[in-house]
């Protein structure tokens, strides 16, 4: 048979607070949705989550119809530190990837005066680094302690049994069933990170559509 190419014909899939398998991060979740707090600094390796804990808060302050705005810090996108400016009239400002911006000079400083200005207008600041602010090389002293002004939270990582229901929930959202077989072979057999997992889960998903076929261990052993 002759395989066919699908239509992208699937809605975007945005992050929310729904969609989050939260673990062991109940407190960090509350902490999130609690405006009381005014700067919460994350951090966790890659692919434990923090794009999509920043993007979703962002998308619940737009529920209750208020400011938000989430900024990825990626040096390559030729970013310059003016981009913080006048940020301090939003209610909420997420912060991604600090760790990219830590020893270069006109960044510390903008950052650390942004700091300052969002305070001062009671706004919410929510970074999000790969390190603990005290493993980031920040080389401004008044910014490294900033840092460590409001709530710390490392992301847990997920134990074996969230990532299956992580994977299944997923797959359901994308319109087709993961049984508990290929969700244990794919943990046995793919990358564990969370991020691998759901780029492999999506990557699957098209190519099921393109053999027609459904999603079972000899299809992913042949895939993979």
């Amino acid at each position: 048979m002759k395989k066919q190419i699908p239509f992208s014909f699937q809605a975007p899939e945005y992050a929310t607070l729904d969609n989050f398998i939260v673990g062991a991060n109940e407190q960090l979740l509350f902490s999130l949705k609690n405006d009381s707090e005014q700067l919460i600094y994350l951090w966790g390796d890659k692919g434990s989550g923090k794009t999509h804990l920043l993007e979703s808060i962002v998308l619940y302050y737009h529920s209750l119809e208020k400011n938000a705005i989430y900024i990825p810090l990626q040096l390559d996108d030729n970013l310059e530190p003016e981009l913080l400016d006048s940020l301090e009239s939003f209610d909420l400002v997420c912060l991604d990837n600090i760790q990219n911006i830590a020893g270069h000079e006109l960044w510390e400083e903008a950052l650390f005066d942004f700091f300052n200005r969002i305070r001062e207008a009671g706004g919410r600041l929510i970074l999000a680094a790969e390190q603990n602010a005290h493993n980031l090389p920040v080389k401004l002293a008044d910014l490294r302690s900033r840092l460590s002004w409001g709530i710390t939270y490392q992301i847990k990582t997920l134990n074996d049994d969230d990532k299956i229901s992580a994977l299944k929930f997923r797959a359901h959202q994308r319109g087709f069933q993961m049984n508990d077989d290929v969700a244990c072979y794919l943990m046995k057999h793919a990358p564990r990170d969370m991020s691998g997992l759901m780029s492999l889960l999506d990557k699957l998903d098209y190519a099921t559509l393109v053999e027609q076929k459904k999603l079972s261990i000899p299809f992913v052993k042949k895939y993979l």
